[in-house]
């Protein structure tokens, strides 16, 4: 059964079957060490990929290694294919978002 996990939480999760064409937003970890990369927490609304990279920042913060966090637009094709490449160093992955959402109030 296809689909993606988007949403929050344990059990926020919903599995959705989403288009290759759509776009969702994801968490982005550059590793220092090894100049690699990985996508993680995507999720349909940057705001909410924001608060999980926080999350993300938060979870690494008292590591040895500490990965560069950013969110980043992508498509559900690409992070489908991403998604079985380990170590991935490829430099037309995608890149942090310059927008940025609007904190919700």
């Amino acid at each position: 059964m296809g689909g993606l996990w988007v949403g929050v939480g344990w059990f926020g999760l919903a599995r959705r079957r989403l288009a290759d064409g759509a776009v969702v937003f994801a968490v982005r970890r550059d590793w220092p060490d090894w100049r690699t990369h990985e996508f993680v927490a995507p999720r349909l609304a940057q705001a909410e990929a924001e608060r999980a990279a926080e999350n993300e920042r938060a979870y690494w913060r008292r590591g040895p290694s500490r990965p560069a966090v950013s969110v980043v637009r992508i498509s559900v094709n690409d992070l489908r294919i991403h998604r079985d490449r380990r170590d991935c160093k490829a430099p037309d992955c995608a890149v942090a978002s310059t927008r940025r959402a609007p904190r919700p109030s």
